[in-house]
C-alpha cells in the first residue's frame, strides 16, 4: 500500500529556519528529510514518556516493604480493571457463553 502524501505550507520564521536546515548548508539534504526525521524523534520522545509511567508504576510498586503487600482476588481485580476501562461486565460474560 502507497503512503499518502502530505502537503506542508510554512511561512515566515518557520521557512527560514527550514531553508537554513535543509540544502547545502544544512545538516539535511530535503525539507523532508528533515521533517521526517522531526516526526520519527517525537514519536520516540513520546515513547519514552510512555515507558517513564510504568518504570514510576513499577519502582512505586517495588519500594513497598514485603509486609505491606495485600492479596487480591483475581476476579475483583479484573472486574476493577475493566470498570475503569468502561467495559460492561455483563458483556464480558455473555461473549464467553
Amino acid at each position: 500500500m502507497a503512503s499518502p502524501n502530505v502537503t506542508l505550507r510554512v511561512s515566515g520564521n518557520l521557512r527560514d529556519h527550514l531553508e537554513a536546515c535543509t540544502g547545502p548548508n544544512g545538516d539535511y539534504e530535503t525539507p523532508s528529510e528533515y521533517l521526517r526525521d522531526l516526526i520519527r524523534r517525537d514519536m520516540e520522545q513520546k515513547e519514552a514518556v510512555k515507558w517513564e509511567r510504568v518504570r514510576s508504576a513499577l519502582a512505586e510498586g517495588l519500594s513497598f516493604k514485603e509486609d505491606e503487600y495485600q492479596s487480591i482476588d483475581r476476579d475483583a481485580f479484573k472486574k476493577r480493571s475493566r470498570a475503569r476501562r468502561g467495559i460492561n461486565e455483563e458483556l464480558v460474560h455473555d461473549s464467553k457463553r
